[in-house]
């Protein structure tokens, strides 16, 4: 499994990384800092998943996401955020996250998250 990661903070994405590196079958393909690296790394190295945080500079997780949605690649999201009730109710569903993800849980929750078997809320779900 093919994972990007996308996060404004480079400490967040290295602990992510560290994480990941564990988990068999998982490889970090790449990392980016904000959206529009993020569209276009996930094009480029053919991402099966991209771990994205909402907020971010330049280009937010929800633009970036619907860019990568109106592309070819249909790569998963995993949209991340410091605080799931701050995004509106199906927001990140409308934008073509697959799940919302609080950044709270992602120890317990991100490789399960990533290999698709996580009981997580799924962001369809939310709204």
């Amino acid at each position: 499994m093919k994972v990007l990661l996308v996060d404004d903070q480079a400490a967040v994405r290295s602990g992510m990384r560290a994480m990941l590196t564990r988990e068999p079958g998982i490889e970090v393909v790449g990392e980016a800092a904000d959206g529009r690296e993020a569209v276009a790394l996930a094009h480029r190295r053919g991402a099966d998943v991209v771990v994205m945080d909402v907020r971010m500079p330049r280009m937010d997780g929800l633009e970036a996401t619907r860019r990568i949605r109106a592309s070819r690649e249909t790569p998963r999201i995993l949209l991340l955020t410091n605080h799931a009730t701050a995004i509106p109710a199906g927001l990140a569903a409308e934008a073509g996250a697959d799940e919302l993800l609080d950044k709270a849980q992602l120890a317990d929750l991100l490789p399960a998250a990533i290999a698709g078997t996580t009981n997580g809320v799924r962001a369809a779900e939310r709204s």
